[in-house]
């Protein structure tokens, strides 16, 4: 009997039963989604439930939900399309910062720009956004052709 052999065996099994469970969620997900999609037509002004945030502490509660509406993917992309020319992760930030209405000098300025800055790099890893290295530490960002 090789114990090595079947706690591997007993792990795939485990991967592939979890994995199940991912996809079953996934797909009720998409239902309810669906579901809520029909609501709206016959009740515009529904709008769908949003699942409880599974994280806990300060990655959960990203601004007390200030962008928990919005993509925040999205709107760094359409940031970055509308400027005219690469700019700065802070330079993002500010103008993510300002379509909430949130100055410059906001003391949640630095949560944002932390936040940006790592959307960016998810962004930069599905080949979305090309990072150009800038003058000193500074790194420009553009939408990638």
């Amino acid at each position: 009997m090789d114990v090595v052999g079947e706690l591997r065996r007993k792990q795939d099994d485990l991967k592939a039963d979890r994995k199940a469970l991912v996809d079953q969620i996934a797909e009720i997900d998409r239902q309810i989604a669906a579901v809520d999609t029909v609501i709206q037509i016959y009740e515009p002004g529904h709008s769908p439930r949003k699942a409880a945030s599974k994280r806990t502490g300060k990655r959960g509660q990203f601004l007390g939900g200030l962008f928990a509406e919005d993509n925040l993917s999205a709107r760094i992309l359409n940031t970055l399309r509308l400027a005219q020319t690469p700019i700065s992760t802070h330079e993002c930030a500010v103008r993510v910062a300002q379509q909430k209405d949130i100055a410059e000098d906001d003391p949640r300025m630095s949560e944002i720009a932390g936040r940006v800055s790592i959307q960016l790099s998810g962004l930069a890893k599905r080949s979305r956004v090309e990072q150009i290295k800038g003058d000193g530490r500074a790194s420009l960002w553009r939408v990638a052709a």
